[in-house]
Formats: C-alpha cells, sequence, structure tokens
C-alpha cells in the first residue's frame, strides 16, 4: 500500500492514525476466507468451490492502493477546543480489498472498504452518513479517470461505543491498457467531506 497526499476537505480536519490492512484480489484471485476479501470478489461471505481458470485467461497486476495522508481518519468536535474530552465522533479506515477483471475490452475495478465509526466523550449522534471516495487516478497524467463518492450509512446502537460500516463499490470501468495495469493506474481510497477534486494528488513512492 502506498501513502501519498489529500483527497478532498477532509485533510483539513484534525485527524487520527489508524492502522490499514490491504487484501488483495487481481483477476478473480484474491484472499479466500477473509470476509471483505470474500464480499468483494464472489458478492458473498463465503467462497464456491474452487474451479480452475481458463486456459485462455489473461493475468491481470491489479492497481495498487494509496489511502492518502489525512484521510484515514476523521475527527469532528463539539466545539472550537479539538481536546479529548472535546470529541463528539471519528472516522476510521479498517480493511481494502479491490479486484479487477478484464470484460469487452474494459478493466473493471471493484474496492471494498471496511471502517468503524466511534463515538466520543462529547456525546455523537446515533446515525451516521460516512463519505468515502475512491478514485482510480491515470499514472500516466496524474489525472483521475474515474472519481466516486459513496456514502455510507452506520448505526451506533444503544449501550455500543462504536459501528463497523462496509461498502463495496460498482464495478469502476477503465480503459485496458495492458496486464500490468498497476503501471497504468492508481486507486486513491480516502474520507471526503468535501467535493469531488478538481485535480488528483500528487503521486505517491512506488513500492518495488
Amino acid at each position: 500500500m502506498r501513502r501519498g497526499g489529500m483527497i478532498g476537505a477532509a485533510g483539513k480536519l484534525a485527524l487520527a492514525t489508524a492502522g490499514i490492512g490491504l487484501l488483495a484480489g487481481c483477476a478473480g484471485v484474491g484472499d479466500a476466507g477473509n470476509t471483505l476479501g470474500n464480499l468483494v470478489l464472489f458478492n458473498s461471505t463465503t467462497p464456491p468451490p474452487v474451479t480452475p481458470p481458463p486456459k485462455e485467461a489473461v493475468h491481470l497486476s491489479c492497481p495498487e492502493v494509496e489511502v492518502q495522508d489525512g484521510t484515514s481518519s476523521v475527527r469532528v468536535y463539539s466545539g472550537a477546543d479539538q481536546s479529548n474530552a472535546n470529541l463528539r465522533y471519528q472516522f476510521s479506515l479498517g480493511d481494502i480489498a479491490r479486484d479487477c477483471q478484464l470484460t469487452d475490452g474494459k478493466l473493471n475495478i471493484k474496492v471494498g472498504v471496511a471502517g468503524r465509526v466511534l463515538a466520543g466523550p462529547a456525546g455523537a449522534p446515533p446515525s451516521f452518513t460516512v463519505p468515502v471516495r475512491i478514485v482510480v487516478r491515470r499514472e500516466s497524467d496524474n489525472q483521475p479517470e474515474v472519481s466516486q463518492l459513496y456514502r455510507i450509512a452506520a448505526t451506533i446502537q444503544p449501550g455500543e461505543t462504536g459501528a463497523d460500516f462496509t461498502i463495496v463499490s460498482d464495478p469502476l470501468s477503465v480503459p485496458y491498457l495492458h496486464p500490468d495495469s498497476d503501471r497504468d493506474y492508481t486507486i486513491l481510497v480516502g474520507f471526503d467531506q468535501g467535493a469531488a477534486p478538481q485535480k488528483a494528488p500528487a503521486k505517491g513512492r512506488k513500492r518495488g
């Protein structure tokens, strides 16, 4: 997983660090046994019986995922005093999974995002709309090919201090250039409480 600049206006808020897990699923091969990975790959929490891929199947290198600096968590306070005692609630990202399929000459990317809402000492509303933006950025010019904002419902039940949320994106269709799609695109994920960005964030450092 790579880290880079910010997505949207969320980076202007006070932010907390959250651990991010990456589950890779490329060309239909992923982390079976992991709930989020199964949802992305199979649309079910349990995988189907394993069948060998057809001989003509194309091996794809699915684009890498960046959780942008300053967008892995968002903290909201009840006033100008941004102390822990004044914290109302916090959104944090957890696991991320992605899957790539080649269909009719298009690269279709599905992204799964899981996270958690935590209530703070200053009191939080019981229901939330969690804004998660997913961007597929072209590496050729550092511009977004696809940018999609998802608003995910989450509710903290009485007596609980937090609630989990999960979203699996619709297939994000981008032009297929060649099997090494990780050289053509990067998937950007993060919280976004502002409008869609006009320009994609600057490139981060690639892992070898």
